[in-house]
């Protein structure tokens, strides 16, 4: 259990920061397609930034709506719906397939949501066909699926590894029927421990459990039963994740504000508690809210400074490469920028089928972005960074970067102070409590985050 202190000092950096899946985070995606050179971007992607390439199709479609959830999901669509969006996915990939240069290796595939697996798997199938036709995917690819497992049995797990999938990721989020109950989700119907047993007989690696804390219903008590209940049931990897309620994003979140939920001290409890409990069975942490256990890919590169992170979460450098995503809203992480598709269904369903991707907004990477993302990212991944050894890759201007590092280490101060990080020469290295508050420290760096008091509403959720 942590000291009083130490939950003190976490509680009081428990700001509304940016999850940093991105940097810039996707509410400065603003640009229109023009603005920004969309294409120009995926064309140059092939000769600037990483080689290899990750493949992303979002799958929006979910029988009911967890009230928790913060993703773009359409809840009860037709099948006949869901068919012309799968199909004109299928198209969408046929229209980027020519951009991309075919010697480059895709060595990561993700299918997100939504609920991937709630679609008939041929249209799966149909997209993981033709992408292996069309492109160079490497043998030792990771393709991996996000799955509600009350709609998975151990016959479909076996259908999901003959079309290609290796990986498996379950969203329990807790183990307990009232809980699940209250957030209108049901229990599975096969036990995830018999899921994943199945899965690792069939090949699949880095299997992984979702669990959220700060739901109604939990205490600290409740989830320590579903931490043990989560070790059990024997996956490669636990993703522990805070309920992050940002009800003037996602109206349905507001039915939850009535229910009885933990304060901010008992899901800092929790959170702390959690980490222990992992650590003590064994397992890796990785960034700031994954486990993984030694042996996995995700632990080993841990250990050498080979993570990395994006809207899919945390994987290996060797994986994730450049992302081009597929769907709507889905966003292509490239190295010098972003690019989301059209949030509405009708309106990427139109802009597909009349033979143009559906680019609705994006951001184009300025040099000081750069510098700061891999501040960002080097915090989040490796718990340590080099501050000015990352602006001078960038040749940045020298005003713009004496500013920059007077600003970052007068936002670090305090931090510094509370036992969150350590500066020592260019390292900005965290503490064992500054894990718990890394999203705090590194939005110390960040050069567009408002102060608390200049904010003129809410934008995101707590850091736990």
């Amino acid at each position: 259990m942590a000291t009083v202190s130490g939950l003190d000092i976490i509680q009081k950096y428990n700001w509304q920061v940016p999850r940093y899946t991105s940097y810039p985070p996707a509410p400065y995606f603003t640009q229109a397609p023009g603005e920004a050179r969309t294409t120009d971007m995926i064309l140059r992607s092939n000769r600037v930034g990483p080689r290899h390439a990750s493949i992303y199709f979002h799958v929006p479609f979910c029988p009911k709506r967890c009230l928790f959830c913060g993703c773009h999901t359409e809840i009860g669509r037709p099948g006949a719906f869901i068919r012309n969006y799968m199909e004109t996915m299928e198209r969408e990939l046929d229209l980027l397939i020519p951009m991309l240069d075919r010697n480059r290796s895709v060595t990561q595939v993700h299918f997100g949501g939504g609920t991937p697996n709630a679609v008939p798997f041929a249209y799966l199938e149909g997209l993981i066909g033709k992408l292996k036709s069309s492109l160079t995917v490497d043998a030792d690819a990771e393709i991996a699926i996000e799955c509600d497992p009350n709609l998975l049995n151990l016959e479909k797990v076996l259908e999901l590894g003959a079309m290609g999938f290796n990986r498996l990721s379950i969203g329990i989020q807790d183990f307990d029927p009232k809980v699940l109950e209250a957030v209108n989700r049901r229990f599975p119907k096969t036990a995830p421990k018999d899921i994943f047993r199945v899965a690792r007989e069939w090949g699949f690696k880095g299997n992984n459990l979702d669990l959220i804390y700060g739901l109604p219903y939990q205490t600290t008590e409740s989830f320590r039963i579903a931490i043990a209940k989560a070790i059990d049931s024997g996956p490669d990897r636990i993703s522990l994740f805070p309920y992050a309620h940002v009800p003037w994003v996602k109206g349905h979140q507001g039915r939850l504000q009535d229910l009885p939920m933990a304060g901010i001290q008992e899901r800092l409890e929790i959170a702390w508690e959690s980490r222990e409990s992992l650590m003590h069975a064994g397992f890796v942490p990785i960034g700031m809210d994954h486990f993984a256990l030694p042996d996995d890919e995700l632990a080993i590169a841990a250990r050498t400074h080979g993570l990395h992170r994006n809207f899919q979460g945390y994987c290996t450098s060797a994986r994730a490469g450049q992302v081009y995503a597929l769907g709507a809203s889905a966003i292509s992480q490239l190295h010098e920028g972003y690019i989301q598709n059209a949030k509405d269904l009708d309106r990427y369903l139109s802009a597909v089928n009349e033979g143009r991707l559906s680019h609705e907004t994006a951001y184009r990477m300025r040099p000081q972005d750069m510098a700061v993302r891999n501040i960002i990212n080097g915090l989040l991944c490796d718990g340590e960074a080099r501050i000015e050894a990352s602006l001078d890759a960038e040749g940045l201007d020298a005003d713009w970067k004496r500013e920059y590092l007077e600003a970052s280490k007068a936002n670090l101060t305090p931090l510094l102070a509370d036992g969150l990080a350590i500066l020592d020469g260019d390292f900005i290295r965290l503490t064992g409590n500054g894990h718990y508050a890394s999203r705090a420290v590194a939005s110390a760096f960040d050069p567009m985050l408002k102060p608390k008091a200049e904010q003129d509403r809410p934008r995101y959720s707590q850091a736990l």
